[in-house]
């Protein structure tokens, strides 16, 4: 990196700098708890719905089952075809 794209990239004085860095840990902080977040909240939602209504819930799953290992065979013929 040239010092004029890392100018570019996180300013000219310190103080730039050391926003730009705290900037960018949190953009990392808020996408990993994104990631851990999202399925956290989504089979929290689900096992709250399943405490009233258990057959919807265990056919959603055996569903939401089958199309992720479809998936999931589809990545790794992908990946050993390599």
């Amino acid at each position: 990196m040239s010092e004029e794209e890392f100018e570019r990239e996180y300013g000219k004085t310190k103080l730039d700098h050391v926003l730009s860095y705290i900037v960018i840990y949190f953009m990392k902080a808020l996408e990993f708890l994104l990631i851990v977040a999202t399925p956290a909240g989504i089979l929290y939602q689900v096992c709250l719905y399943g405490e009233k209504n258990p057959d919807q819930v265990v056919s959603l799953l055996v569903v939401l089952m089958i199309t992720v290992s479809a998936y999931g065979i589809k990545l790794f013929r992908k990946v050993r075809g390599k």
